[in-house]
């Protein structure tokens, strides 16, 4: 079995054991899992693992480095014999210290080692092979190769729209089946909805959206049924007619709304996700806002999970709520 480490969103830690956990010994095995981080063995190809929706990148694990001072000390115990990989001509070479790219000597000796391994030449335009060494918090450095991005990470994302592995992510809390009527009333660019019919091939999935402008752009993605509206009305959905809500609110920090507009929206929102889902239904709401608890159970929801997460860098919390039976 090959190793390999991969990165995900910051907070869910418990939420990729779970989903990890579907993977029998023989297709995968983690070794380690900490928050962003996961170090696991496996037989699945590239393609299948570059397939997996709740990673933000994979890794060929070249050589765990162990507890380090410094990148230069990282970079100083990488020997040619460690470069197992041999069918790429050009490369390219990244230094990461925690969150943040870095910079340093490192860079270049570690260059010398790769090509003197493999007889491949650095580059920075269009690469066969990226390399990274990085030198986690904990000072943990691991060094390996970065797998093939999937087609659907390569789309151009607009500002301020959700990457799909935390679109994902969001539909792996709501426990999505293919069978599952799904509702974004904040649908935005529709990365969740998007995700919703991509990554859980789910029969039906509805974007609700204010701006007009963005109409086009939700109407193009194939089997979506967007909507024009209000996620404080939402008169053209139906009561009970909804089994997952999965949103991405406004959160206060770029729009021009006042904090009692803003709570208000949400109070109105709320009410009606209550009202749309099913008995038993769930709500999966993505937002940086810290009055969502108390709004969720004055509309009658009880909140079943809470996670704190960084998204694009912003402190984030995604909540679970639950309608009760009706």
């Amino acid at each position: 079995m090959m190793r390999y480490f991969a990165t995900f969103t910051s907070g869910c830690q418990e939420i990729i054991a779970s989903r990890l956990q579907n993977f029998s010994n023989n297709q995968l095995k983690v070794e380690e899992l900490h928050d962003g981080l996961v170090i696991f063995s496996s037989d699945l190809t590239v393609n299948q693992l570059s397939e997996l929706r709740f990673f933000t990148n994979i890794f060929g694990l070249t050589k765990d480095c162990g507890e380090q001072k410094s990148l230069e000390d990282a970079a100083g115990i990488i020997k040619t014999s460690d470069i197992n990989c041999r069918d790429f001509k050009t490369f390219a070479t990244y230094l990461r210290q925690g969150s943040q790219p870095a910079s340093s000597a490192a860079l270049g000796n570690l260059q010398n080692v790769i090509a003197a391994a493999t007889g491949a030449q650095p580059t920075s335009f269009r690469p066969d092979l990226e390399f990274l060494l990085w030198l986690r918090d904990d000072k943990r450095a691991l060094f390996g190769w970065r797998l093939p991005l999937a087609g659907f990470k390569k789309r151009s994302l607009e500002a301020g729209e959700l990457r799909p592995e935390v679109a994902h992510i969001m539909g792996l809390v709501a426990a999505l089946s293919s069978k599952h009527v799904v509702l974004d009333p904040f649908a935005g660019y529709g990365a969740i909805v998007r995700e919703c019919l991509q990554g859980f091939h789910c029969q039906e999935v509805i974007a609700v959206e204010h701006n007009e402008h963005l109409l086009p752009h939700l109407k193009s993605i194939p089997h979506l049924v967007a909507k024009q509206g209000d996620a404080a009305r939402l008169p053209h959905i139906v009561s009970r007619s909804i089994d997952r809500v999965i949103t991405d609110p406004p959160w206060g920090r770029f729009e021009a709304s006042s904090p009692e507009n803003l709570r208000h929206l949400y109070f109105a929102s709320l009410q009606q996700m209550h009202r749309v889902l099913r008995s038993k239904g769930c709500a999966v709401i993505l937002t940086g806002v810290d009055f969502l608890p108390e709004l969720a159970q004055e509309t009658g929801f009880i909140q079943e999970k809470q996670y704190n997460i960084l998204v694009s860098g912003q402190k984030a919390t995604l909540y679970k709520l639950r309608k009760l039976a009706t």
